[in-house]
């Protein structure tokens, strides 16, 4: 995979092999970035994580089938996270696997979902059931994108940086709670422009390396997954009632809630987790929904790290220091069922 940065976007066509036929699948709210590009076939999403389903990819299919893309296209995904995992995901089962490019135009899609090949879609309320490991043909990614962001959506790409810096870099982590507590995205100096973009790729670079080492997700990758297991199920528990959680944002919390069961497990420092959501929330992230480990406990085994009654969840140690941690259901739940996250 290739990893581009550039503000022009009209670089993308430079990008698309020659004589393919290309489909883009594209988030609706940034439909307009893209209107110079005249030989595209667009089909425009409307990006909700409920449309993130096998219902939706198979209209895409249809859509693909109806405008007779054949072996050779070349699909492009445009858009944040459910846009470029529905679109990666369709493009590896599409005629059993298409070439494909994303184009995350979130920060929270350019720091971690548009990157290292996982696609997928929801399944009977759980978060990225059904899915594949893909690597995109390259990934572009164009700060331009992120001052249209309302500063909700901005901040939970935050969550995904301090995350990956967390687990591999302490000097990095401590700059970037710095630089994002009290920065305006929407109107940056052009000096804080070179950081975010530099802060973006080295994120982006970390990340790969890990992927690298270990694409299918079997070993090392996942420590990536810091914080996940908590997230997915907070995530879950907020749809079914009828509230909005972003994922950026229960990744956040998620993470504070490994620091406490981390901390109840006697595994890291008891004031980790309120060292980090000092940090969190001076970036402007919120760190808990009261939510007791309990009630979404019965979602948590269904995370796909669950193997048989054994859970493996991702806890930190201290800042630059992750482990992977195996126990079984049982004991975690006596353990950390009281926690709230």
């Amino acid at each position: 995979m290739r990893l581009y940065t550039n503000q022009n976007i009209s670089i993308l066509e430079n990008l698309i092999p020659p004589g393919s036929g290309i489909f883009a699948i594209i988030d609706n709210k940034v439909e307009d970035y893209f209107s110079a590009m005249k030989n595209w076939k667009i089909f425009p999403l409307r990006a909700l994580e409920s449309s993130k389903t096998l219902g939706t990819a198979a209209n895409i299919c249809s859509w693909l089938m109806e405008n007779k893309a054949d072996r050779d296209c070349f699909i492009i995904g445009a858009g944040g996270g459910v846009t470029t995992d529905l679109a990666g995901f369709v493009a590896s089962v599409y005629k059993r696997g298409v070439r494909f490019g994303l184009v995350p135009t979130t920060l929270l899609s350019s720091a971690d979902a548009a990157l290292g090949g996982k696609n997928g879609v929801n399944h009977l309320g759980v978060k990225n059931m059904i899915g594949t490991i893909t690597q995109p043909e390259w990934v572009f990614q164009s700060p331009v994108f992120f001052k249209t962001l309302q500063k909700r959506v901005f901040r939970e790409g935050i969550a995904e940086i301090l995350k990956t810096f967390l687990i591999f870099s302490p000097d990095l982590y401590g700059f970037s709670v710095s630089f994002f507590s009290g920065f305006d995205h929407r109107n940056p100096s052009k000096k804080e422009e070179r950081i975010l973009e530099r802060i973006v790729r080295e994120c982006a670079r970390l990340k790969m390396e890990v992927v690298k080492k270990d694409e299918k997700d079997r070993g090392e990758r996942m420590v990536l997954n810091l914080g996940h297991t908590f997230a997915h199920a907070l995530e879950s528990w907020a749809a079914a009632n009828h509230k909005k959680i972003l994922h950026g944002e229960a990744v956040a919390a998620g993470i504070i809630a490994s620091a406490k069961a981390a901390a109840t497990m006697g595994i890291c420092p008891e004031n980790l987790a309120a060292e980090l959501s000092e940090d969190f929330r001076n970036v402007g992230l919120k760190t808990s929904y009261g939510v007791s480990i309990s009630k979404i406990f019965n979602t948590m085994q269904q995370d796909k790290k669950v193997s048989g009654e054994i859970l493996t969840l991702i806890l930190p140690l201290g800042i630059g220091n992750v482990a992977r941690y195996l126990i079984t259901a049982s004991d975690f739940r006596k353990a950390c069922g009281r926690l709230v996250i």
